[in-house]
């Protein structure tokens, strides 16, 4: 149970919590906006799914081996901190939260993401680095608000074509994958500043990543390449 005191507090905005298991009574605290629990909990009670007005939720560092489905209908979430789990699926509800506009998913056991992921057209920054990622669904050419794409240390050896349609990404981490091509499409993400490719099995590149003239930061270490498209010299850092 919640000390009696902390259960008066009903007009509570934020809240932060280190426990192993959810106290009876914090689903009463229905005026939360941020929550943050954070120890080692391994599930999620469903009365958490009355707390609707919550914009910020961070369950980074837990053990949770799943996400409830009643997540998505926390559909005011701004904010979705899951990173640092041992997550190994998604459900598709996590469609429905439209409002988000970062959703961290890093450092779980992720082998896919559900199409309806494409339906998160606010998001701005989506990681899911440091998972088992084997491919991506075309549907992530949705979300064309993105900024940030962290895919790094997964085991993709493809990027859908549709990631070519993120025309704001500035953003794109795709190093430490075993990449053998990319699509001509990314020669249309001509905002992207820094573009990381080290460490997959890239022999060649598009000559369409010669139109990402906004390019600062370009790494292509440890991969097979042995030569580069000419506009990309200059900017591509590469073993010397």
């Amino acid at each position: 149970m919640l000390p009696g005191q902390l259960r008066e507090l009903t007009h509570l905005r934020e809240l932060r919590l280190n426990l192993t298991r959810i106290p009876e009574g914090l689903s009463d605290l229905t005026a939360l906006t941020h929550l943050r629990l954070d120890g080692e909990l391994t599930s999620l009670p469903d009365s958490l799914g009355n707390l609707t007005t919550l914009t910020s939720l961070d369950l980074y560092g837990n053990q949770l081996t799943e996400v409830p489905e009643w997540l998505g209908n926390l559909t005011a979430l701004r904010s979705l901190y899951l990173q640092g789990n041992q997550l190994a699926g998604l459900p598709d509800s996590l469609g429905n939260l439209t409002a988000l506009t970062e959703l961290i998913l890093s450092k779980n056991r992720l082998t896919e993401v559900p199409d309806s992921l494409g339906n998160l057209t606010a998001l701005q920054r989506l990681y899911l680095g440091i998972n088992r990622l084997t491919s991506l669904p075309d549907s992530l050419g949705n979300l064309t608000a993105l900024t940030s794409l962290v895919l790094e240390n997964n085991q993709l050896t493809e990027v859908p074509d549709s990631l070519g349609n993120l025309t704001a990404l500035q953003h794109l981490f795709l190093r430490y994958n075993r990449l053998t091509s990319l699509p001509d499409s990314l020669g249309n993400l001509t905002a992207l500043r820094s573009l990381y490719l080290q460490g997959n099995q890239l022999a060649c590149l598009p000559d369409s990543l010669s139109n990402l003239t906004a390019l600062t930061w370009f790494h292509l270490e440890s991969n097979l390449l042995t030569s580069l498209p000419k506009p990309l010299r200059r900017r591509a850092k590469t073993p010397r």
